[in-house]
């Protein structure tokens, strides 16, 4: 069972007893180190710093939070830990166990756990001035402008007359749904979303397809997603990892995991 909670460790400066590190966030939620005013004149002038006592203080937070952090994607990339968190954090969620990962990537699953907590460990001081700011955010957004009772009166007074005809003409049952712009689907987005095939009388008589078989059969192609995976799949499958692709490519590994996450789960969306 993985630990629900990040523990992490915030460096204090003896002297002062504070934190060594600030952070600030951006409108987009984006989290940067902020540079106390003395560090930033010593590094432009180039004096050396005067090194004061430093003391780390253990600090814990919610795995989810940092997961969530990680996951908007606003996490940052670090040369040292040149690996596919978000990807890995994302599948992980979705259910996938730490053994496939490893067999996907070549590396022992306890390696992925000890990586993934490692930079778990390291966003985890940024993760929660973002979850601060966030929160902060959502309290704005439900503070009211006037009294609680005035706005209810607002509230029940006020109708949309376009949402009420819509619901007036879904009772009806005279709503048609709206005609795809893309056009007719594909033969295989047909076999996927089942369209034009029976209904079976019991829904365990149909079993849902296997994504790869179709990836590799049908060889379906999205527009805003790059990368030939049907082909990769293939030397997937024939023995390399998926590492040793990327790098055949030219992208991380990082960069390929996610794009294929992104494919796989628009599959997924016709399947549902």
């Amino acid at each position: 069972m993985e630990s629900t909670i990040v523990t992490y460790n915030v460096q204090i400066n003896a002297r002062t007893e504070k934190p060594i590190r600030t952070y600030k966030v951006d409108e987009s939620g984006i989290v940067s180190e902020v540079k106390a005013e003395g560090e930033q004149l010593e590094m432009d002038l180039g004096v050396a710093k005067n090194e004061d006592p430093i003391t780390e203080i253990p600090e814990e937070i919610s795995r989810e939070v940092v997961d969530e952090f990680i996951l908007e994607p606003l996490a940052p990339n670090y040369d040292d830990l040149p690996y596919p968190f978000y990807a890995w954090v994302d599948r992980l969620r979705d259910g996938e166990t730490y053994s496939k990962l490893a067999n996907e990537y070549g590396i022992s699953s306890g390696k992925i756990v000890e990586l993934i907590d490692e930079y778990r460990s390291r966003v985890a001081p940024l993760a929660d001035k973002w979850d601060e700011w966030r929160k902060a955010r959502e309290e704005d957004k439900t503070s009211p402008a006037v009294p609680e009772e005035n706005r209810d009166e607002e509230k029940s007074d006020t109708v949309d007359p376009e949402k009420a005809a819509g619901e007036e003409l879904q009772d009806k049952g005279t709503v048609e749904d709206k005609p795809k712009e893309d056009g007719e689907p594909s033969d295989w987005e047909r076999k996927v979303t089942g369209e034009n095939e029976p209904v079976a009388s019991n829904p365990s008589e149909t079993d849902q397809p296997d994504i790869e078989d179709i990836i590799l059969n049908e060889k379906p192609v999205f527009e805003d997603i790059p990368y030939d995976f049907p082909a990769l799949l293939v030397r997937r499958k024939s023995g390399e990892t998926w590492l040793q692709i990327a790098s055949s490519i030219g992208v991380t590994s990082g960069q390929l995991s996610a794009a294929y996450s992104k494919y796989k789960k628009r599959l997924f969306g016709l399947l549902s």
